[in-house]
């Protein structure tokens, strides 16, 4: 049983700037999520999301595109990213920019305590660029991004499909984004959907019964079990 104890979370939106709306969610182990609603048109730098969480301005950090269109600018590159577009960056890319093409949603993930490390940015796409893996078995499909520190895995789980987990040791954040679910971890329940999330503490007892959801699972430190590499 962890000391640090499992919860569930919303995202409030706060107005920034009169321009886009952001919500976040920090976890027990420094695992960060912080949610932009952009309109079309709208220029976000690096300093706007430093100014939020200084701590992650050097670490890993994956954005990743849920609706719309946004191009991010570093250095000399230019990322368009679409639906399930993402792009994992390093502390070589510290300076970066994000611009809205149309009105956009995205996920921007990491971690305080991640130790710098400059490498090329990764640019791929959930649906097209990452194998299925049936993780659960059943009626659950999930796509795991290994990062260098940090797991993240779209799952889709169809209507009726239960699972059960008996916990691990790594902080787990979990999120929908489309449909809902009923879940469980240890004697907390609650129903998940869009905009809300759960927190799970080390070897929390957790699970539920999905009722048609997607969504996100967010690991740190990353899984080494074979199935989340």
């Amino acid at each position: 049983m962890s000391h640090n104890q499992s919860k569930y979370f919303e995202f409030k939106s706060e107005l920034v700037n009169n321009n886009f709306s952001l919500s976040e969610f920090k976890g027990w182990n420094g695992l960060i999520i912080m949610k932009l609603d952009c309109p079309k048109d709208l220029n976000i730098k690096n300093d706007l999301i430093n100014s939020k969480y200084i701590d992650i301005s050097e670490k890993e950090k994956i954005i990743v595109a849920i609706k719309g269109e946004v191009e991010v600018k570093l250095n000399h590159q230019s990322f368009v990213l679409k639906e399930f577009d993402s792009l994992n960056l390093y502390s070589s890319d510290s300076k970066f920019e994000i611009k809205s093409i149309l009105d956009s949603q995205i996920f921007i993930i990491s971690a305080e305590d991640l130790k710098p490390q400059k490498k090329n940015p990764i640019f791929f796409n959930f649906m097209k660029d990452i194998d299925p893996k049936d993780i659960w078995g059943g009626q659950c499909i999930s796509r795991v991004f290994n990062g260098d520190s940090l797991n993240l895995v779209l799952f889709d789980l169809k209507s009726g499909f239960k699972f059960h987990d008996e916990g691990h040791m790594n902080e787990q954040l979990t999120w929908v984004i489309e449909g809902e679910m009923d879940f469980y971890v240890n004697k907390l329940k609650n129903k998940l959907s869009s905009g809300s999330g759960v927190d799970i503490a080390s070897f929390d007892v957790h699970g539920g019964i999905s009722n048609g959801a997607v969504g996100f699972d967010a690991f740190y430190p990353k899984r080494g079990e074979k199935i989340y590499k």
